[in-house]
């Protein structure tokens, strides 16, 4: 199954048109996408409702064709070219789409059990552009993408058939990426124009491909514990051999020292913004504070600061998936467990940990890993930092959080090791979640046992 992923380029200017002229039409363009989405949702809304309504009264489904004289979807599209009255209708087609997938998603999450509130889009949404309407460039100057924004009457009104947006400067791979689009080996996909809080346009590509898929051993699991002083740890157990590989400390732990110091940066900054917010506006011999108009002046350090957040955990993230995954494919596993901590913000007492975004690092592992054929398994992790990886045992004495949360020392059988090693163990396992569930059961049993058998 082919493979989509996109990329996202930076535009440095049009050839047609000035800079200002420009941002004036993208922001027009945008504007009434805005407003034909909203208009073509609350279409698709209200008659998923009537026809729900038809089939209960007369049992059978409510044909729209007689009452739109064409397809449903067809008078949905009209009305869209009647409010995007400048824009290439093959854009308006696929902005269609877009927004029929959305609802098709909300119905997916229970929009119409009212577990969810409909989708609603603002005027800072993309701009949709079909695959069919833009071509990638490569020129001695760099890439440029020819771009079809206008329907018949625009382009004669103003005489320009095709914008030319040249790309800001790529690196490597990026230039790697796009050659391939270029060359076929990458199916093309439809394009976004968005524009950040920065006021930056960008120009963001879809494309699709055939996974490089490697014949890796599926008799062996690479087994991956998550946290902060140790960002991800790793184990590999070997269903063959019933035996974990000897790993080195080194190739096994990624330090979660740089996310460390970054933290404690960030929150020393933050603090001294928040002790610079009092006395905002007062400008004296004695004090002074951060002049400006409004609230919006105050808190626009915090949002630079907040910004960089973002594009470190973003960096942070690839780097650990990507390492993961070649680490995966360098060992010869064919799946890689995981924890599953969907939810895991609503339960961490720490402020830092409930802001890092586990589920993005997840989600870069899942879309790594697909490249070359790596099965990504979610497993419970409840008791895997309890669970005695040499013999079983699930005792709370065996890791002391308190004390020593490094240290994991077992209760019964002795074994000692570093607490993240022996999670990433257990996690490892085959049938993880199993195994736990029955130890629990067998435990509860002699639990029931020892009060019978002191009561009596």
């Amino acid at each position: 199954m082919p493979l989509t992923k996109c990329i996202k380029l930076t535009i440095k200017k049009c050839e047609e048109l000035e800079w200002k002229p420009l941002t004036k039409i993208l922001c027009d363009i945008r504007y009434l996408t805005c407003q034909a989405s909203n208009k073509a949702i609350r279409m698709l809304t209200l008659n998923t409702y009537e026809s729900i309504e038809h089939r209960n009264l007369y049992g059978q489904p409510l044909d729209t064709k007689p009452l739109c004289g064409k397809s449903f979807d067809a008078y949905v599209e009209d009305q869209m070219k009647k409010i995007m009255n400048i824009c290439n209708t093959g854009n308006v087609a696929q902005t269609r789409q877009f927004v029929t997938n959305r609802f098709k998603n909300d119905k997916s999450k229970g929009l119409l059990k009212n577990e969810v509130n409909g989708s609603n889009f603002k005027k800072d949404m993309p701009i949709i552009i079909h695959n069919k309407m833009f071509k990638l460039l490569q020129t001695n100057d760099g890439y440029s993408i020819e771009c079809g924004l206008f329907n018949r009457e625009k382009q004669k009104e103003t005489t320009i058939s095709r914008l030319t947006l040249v790309i800001d400067k790529l690196d490597g791979n990026g230039k790697s990426t796009l050659n391939r689009i270029i060359s076929g080996q990458y199916k093309q996909g439809s394009g976004q124009i968005i524009q950040d809080k920065k006021g930056k346009w960008y120009f963001v590509i879809s494309f699709s491909f055939e996974p490089n898929i490697k014949y890796l051993d599926s008799d062996r699991i690479l087994g991956v514990d998550l946290g902060i002083t140790n960002a991800a740890t790793m184990q590999i157990w070997d269903n063959n051999k019933q035996k974990w590989d000897k790993l080195s400390w080194g190739e096994c732990m990624l330090n979660g020292k740089e996310l460390i110091h970054f933290r404690q940066r960030i929150e020393t900054r933050k603090r001294d913004f928040l002790k610079l917010r009092k006395v905002s506006g007062i400008t004296n011999e004695f004090s002074v504070g951060k002049k400006g108009h409004g609230t919006q002046s105050r808190i626009k350090p915090i949002e630079h600061l907040n910004d960089k957040i973002s594009n470190f955990r973003n960096t942070m993230n690839h780097k650990y998936s990507k390492y993961i995954v070649d680490f995966a494919i360098k060992k010869n596993c064919s799946a890689i467990q995981i924890e599953n901590l969907e939810g895991y913000s609503e339960k961490a007492k720490e402020s830092f940990l409930k802001s890092w975004p586990y589920y993005d690092l997840q989600s870069k592992i899942i879309y790594k890993a697909k490249e070359y054929g790596i099965e990504v398994i979610k497993v419970k992790p409840n008791y895997t930092s309890k669970r005695c990886s040499k013999c079983g045992c699930i005792h709370e004495e065996n890791r002391d959080c308190k004390s020593n949360q490094a240290k994991f020392k077992c209760v019964i059988c002795g074994y000692e090791e570093n607490a993240d090693i022996n999670a990433a163990k257990n996690i490892a396992l085959p049938n993880i979640e199993s195994i736990i569930e029955e130890q629990l059961n067998i435990i509860s049993k002699q639990y029931k046992e020892d009060i019978k058998y002191t009561i009596s």
